[in-house]
């Protein structure tokens, strides 16, 4: 599949998510196993923080389906939701700053996790909102 299709229709996903769902933390895609046409698609939010994760993933599910082509959504064969808390998406955030832009990774080993391909969609720390602040 041609990377520009699935670069476009994601892009799009993710803006109708942070329409939907406020900030997002981390959104990307990494191959899943050494197979680079299948994908685990890797989501931290805070909205997503609070819930349970049946409950997020049930959420994730229905806007991707709402969202992307069913060529697209064959591609995703696990979607994974992590805290914003979550070592791997803080390590993520550090390394890799990404927005309204994206970036390929290739062979990197985050957190103890190896990247053999991943496309990072979005990535950087959400600012916590302070009990001033919300005053």
């Amino acid at each position: 599949m041609d990377n520009e299709i699935l670069v476009k229709e994601f892009r799009d996903t993710i803006s109708e998510l942070k329409q939907e769902k406020g900030p997002i933390s981390l959104f990307m895609l990494k191959a899943f196993e050494y197979d680079v046409t299948d994908w685990n698609l890797i989501v931290s939010a805070p909205t997503y923080d609070n819930l349970v994760l049946k409950t997020a993933l049930i959420d994730l599910v229905t806007v991707l389906n709402n969202h992307l082509s069913q060529s697209i959504r064959r591609k995703i064969i696990r979607s994974t939701i992590l805290k914003t808390t979550d070592p791997f998406v803080k390590e993520i955030n550090q390394v890799f700053k990404v927005t309204n832009t994206v970036k390929y990774v290739y062979s990197s080993v985050i957190s103890g996790i190896y990247l053999e391909k991943a496309i990072i969609f979005e990535s950087h720390p959400i600012k916590k909102k302070t009990k001033e602040a919300k005053q």
